[in-house]
């Protein structure tokens, strides 16, 4: 069972000017240049400071957002639906809240753990501030009832429409709740996949936990810090992109490496830049040479043992690169959302690296089944693209 509710957040008066990229995928440019414009999330999500002075200072600008009316209370309970748009793709889901005891349940499926760093970062954030404005991107299995239901609200007026990062962004408001009851039933004997937020889902129940025990009881079912603020969308609305993997230096000679790969693949030669065609086949430019590899053995226990980044820490990191954490390894880091490969070769012809690992995309498919089996999936293993908007909407977590 999930149970779903409606919200009532504030909203941006301007959310051209106001709405962000998610924090964790801004770069430190992008964010001084954001921090020119006094009007934008960027204050609250990535505030200005040193140690606890940033969680200050991120309380500090959430206060001053609302005195001066940079974003304003939406009075009436409500869902959303959230559209994103463009030439080449475009999908579409629910935003609401959905009760935290879910998550705690294992209703609000995860599939990847979470670092302690990133986590207490955002736990200290959420705590500081008393509100999330980033989005927890959740799946749901395809349901034509649900999705019909979508289709029905989005015949009203939008409440936002605007192009930003190459994208029409579109949201409706719901606040009938005749129609937010039949959601709520639709909603109520399902479970749904965390695609992408963890850490911001992890800190929300973090936040729960501290609440849970001021109060000493579990009564007041109906505070706003029971709910985790979620964008909830039909599983065939999404899109995974490769998350690819650059060594900066390989430890061997480039014939040795190669010799290595034959024992559990089938190394081919590839004159030009190309992406894997299928699962377990891997596409690697060393040096500025491609080459195609396909996995000899695909006999594997598991399904987390059959995905391709998996494969790649089994065979090739770990015993022929020494590198057993590429969460910590100095050596190795992480390029997603990069679909041409001209583009990601580049890494290695123009930047110095010495290999560049490109993967075949991760199966929603495969991630929803893993995480119903109580399986973890490796960091980085996907990219869900686009990224969603962060300040559409700010979930206040104490009224």
């Amino acid at each position: 069972m999930v149970l779903i509710s409606p919200l009532k957040p504030y909203i941006p008066i301007n959310p051209k000017e106001f709405c962000t990229k998610p924090y964790d995928v801004i770069s430190k440019k992008e964010e001084l240049e954001l921090k020119k414009n006094s009007n934008s999330l960027i204050h609250l999500i990535l505030p200005d400071g040193e140690g606890d002075e940033i969680y200050q200072n991120a309380a500090i600008t959430y206060n001053n957002f609302k005195e001066n009316r940079i974003i304003e209370r939406e009075e009436k309970p409500s869902i959303f639906i959230y559209r994103q748009e463009s030439v080449d793709f475009s999908h579409q889901g629910i935003i609401m809240g959905v009760a935290l005891q879910d998550y705690e349940d294992g209703n609000i499926v995860k599939h990847e753990n979470t670092r302690e760093k990133p986590l207490k970062d955002r736990t200290n954030h959420i705590v500081a501030s008393n509100v999330t404005a980033g989005l927890v991107w959740t799946v749901f299995q395809l349901d034509n009832e649900i999705n019909a239901l979508i289709e029905t609200i989005k015949k009203k007026d939008p409440k936002f429409d605007f192009n930003k990062y190459g994208y029409r962004h579109i949201l409706w408001q719901e606040t009938d709740l005749k129609v937010i009851q039949e959601l709520k039933e639709l909603f109520k004997n399902k479970k749904i996949y965390i695609a992408d937020g963890h850490h911001r889902a992890a800190s929300a129940a973090e936040y729960r936990k501290k609440k849970l025990k001021e109060f000493a009881v579990n009564e007041d079912f109906k505070a706003p810090w029971q709910y985790l603020l979620c964008y909830v969308a039909s599983d065939n609305q999404i899109r995974i992109l490769s998350y690819n993997r650059v060594i900066r230096r390989l430890s061997l000679e480039q014939k040795d490496f190669l010799k290595k790969l034959e024992k559990d693949f089938k190394v081919i030669p590839i004159e030009q830049a190309f992406n894997p065609k299928k699962k377990n086949e891997i596409s690697i430019c060393l040096k500025g040479n491609w080459y195609k590899l396909n996995v000899k053995n695909k006999k594997f226990k598991t399904k987390p043992e059959s995905l391709d980044v998996s494969i790649l820490q089994k065979l090739i990191l770990e015993p022929i690169l020494g590198i057993s954490d590429p969460r910590s390894d100095e050596n190795i880091f992480f390029v997603g959302g990069i679909q041409d490969p001209k583009e990601m070769e580049k890494y290695v012809i123009e930047k110095g690296n010495d290999l560049l690992i490109n993967l075949y995309p991760v199966d929603i498919k495969d991630l929803e089944l893993i995480a119903d089996e109580g399986e973890i999936m490796p960091p980085k293993s996907t990219y869900f693209s686009p990224k969603l908007l962060s300040g559409l909407l700010l979930h206040d977590l104490r009224s």
